[in-house]
């Protein structure tokens, strides 16, 4: 059950994410993304649940385990801003054609589906050729981005309060002797 609601709450996000990035970031109307768009998200997330769930009932009973799960299926958050930003943005700016703009954009998904499809029958060479801090430097790379630019961004915003802020945070950290601020817990910073 705890699965369950995890993947639930995570689709969740991810609609109202993408519904978010098509409405008012990309501009698309309304009724087509609600009329057109959230169904058939809500139909292929419905489609590769069961025929996961299906996957592992069928590999329970080949192996008697009581341990067995499906895959958790539905769109990860990177691929919805990639596909956003890279594919649905400037296609219907450029043609304003939210039809043809979906269209190009499950164009570029069955592409990517189908590299994975492939890759996934050399999966385990890459894994054992590849060392894996190649393998997860994309992972960090996003991480990074995510995790450092919009607080950098939101500091180059205010940079009177921000820079002040961090004179100070430096000058305790790399102050050996002359500490400013003793009593303060590093917590703080």
């Amino acid at each position: 059950m705890a699965a369950f609601f995890g993947l639930f709450t995570n689709n969740l996000t991810n609609l109202l994410t993408m519904m978010g990035l098509l409405l008012f970031v990309v501009g698309l109307p309304k009724e087509f993304v609600m009329g057109q768009v959230v169904p058939a998200f809500g139909l292929a997330v419905m489609c590769a649940s069961i025929f996961y769930a299906w996957f592992a009932y069928k590999l329970k009973k080949e192996t008697g385990r009581d341990d067995v799960t499906a895959l958790p299926s539905g769109p990860s958050a990177p691929s919805i801003f990639t596909v956003t930003f890279l594919v649905i943005m400037p296609v219907y700016h450029s043609t304003q054609d939210a039809a043809f703009a979906i269209q190009i954009a499950l164009v570029w998904c069955f592409v990517e589906a189908m590299i994975l499809l492939v890759g996934s029958f050399f999966g385990d060479t890459i894994r054992r050729i590849v060392p894996r801090t190649v393998l997860l430097s994309c992972l960090a790379g996003l991480g990074l981005t995510l995790l450092a630019l919009n607080p950098m961004l939101q500091a180059f915003s205010t940079p009177v309060v921000s820079f002040v802020v961090l004179g100070i945070i430096f000058i305790n950290w790399f102050g050996k002797k002359n500490r400013c601020f003793l009593k303060f817990p590093l917590a703080c910073y």
